[in-house]
C-alpha cells in the first residue's frame, strides 16, 4: 500500500532528553535540544520557535498586452540575506485571537495601503523546517481598493515601495532567478495554478465582521 501523500504530525515521534533555551525575542526563541530515535540514536538539533504568518498575493485585471492580472509587490530591505526584495506582502499572526484571514487583511492595509474585497486560501508551507516551525498561510486577494491606513511605519517598512507588475512579468523573473523571496515565489507559482485550474468556491474566506 502507498503511504498517504500528506504530512504528519509527530510530536511524539522522538523522545525529548534535554533542551537549553539559548535565545528569547519578540518574535522568536532559539532551543538547543537532544533527542532520542526509536533505534536508540540520539542528536541535538537547534530551532526556532517562530510565530506564525501570511503572505498575501494580490490582483486586480491587467491593461498591459499580453497580461491578464497585475499582482501587488512591495520592496523592501532583508537584513539577514543582505538584499533590497522584491516580496509579496506578508507579516507575523502575533495578534492574539485574531483570524488569519484578518491577520493577512490587515497586513496587507499596513505595507500597501489596500484592502480587498475577496479572499482565497492558497496554500501553505513551513518556511524552512530543518530549522524553524513557522507556517506561513497564502492568500489570493480581489477587488482592491485603496484606502491609506493609519498604522506607521518604520524602520525598514518605512522604506517599502509598493508596485504593481504583470503576474506574467513576475512569473518569468522567478524561473530567470531574478526574485528569491519565498513567500513570492511559492504565491506567485500557486496562483498561477489556481487561475488555470479555477477558484474553487471551497477556499474562498470571509473576512470576520467588525463592531
Amino acid at each position: 500500500m502507498r503511504p498517504e501523500l500528506r504530512d504528519t504530525p509527530a510530536p511524539d515521534h522522538v523522545r525529548l532528553t534535554d533542551r537549553l533555551e539559548r535565545f528569547r525575542g519578540p518574535i522568536f526563541t532559539i532551543y538547543d535540544d537532544e533527542i532520542e530515535f526509536a533505534a536508540g540514536d540520539r542528536a541535538r538539533r537547534q530551532w526556532m520557535k517562530h510565530d506564525d504568518a501570511v503572505a498575501i498575493v494580490a490582483l486586480r485585471p491587467s491593461e498591459a498586452p499580453g497580461e491578464d492580472w497585475d499582482v501587488l509587490l512591495i520592496r523592501q530591505y532583508r537584513h539577514a540575506p543582505r538584499r533590497i526584495m522584491w516580496e509579496i506582502p506578508a507579516g507575523l499572526c502575533d495578534a492574539e485571537g485574531e483570524a488569519e484571514v484578518a491577520a493577512a487583511a490587515r497586513e496587507l492595509q499596513e505595507e500597501t495601503d489596500y484592502v480587498a474585497a475577496r479572499w482565497y486560501r492558497m496554500i501553505n508551507f513551513v518556511t524552512s523546517p530543518g530549522v524553524s516551525d513557522e507556517d506561513l498561510g497564502v492568500f489570493l486577494a480581489f477587488d482592491l481598493t485603496h484606502c491609506p491606513s493609519s498604522f506607521t511605519r518604520m524602520e525598514e517598512e518605512a522604506e517599502i515601495v509598493v508596485e504593481w507588475f504583470g503576474l506574467h512579468e513576475v512569473t518569468e523573473a522567478i524561473f530567470a532567478q531574478e526574485l528569491s523571496s519565498p513567500s513570492l515565489v511559492a504565491g506567485v507559482l500557486a496562483a498561477n495554478v489556481a487561475l488555470h485550474r479555477g477558484l474553487r468556491a471551497e477556499d474562498e474566506v470571509r473576512l470576520p465582521l467588525t463592531s
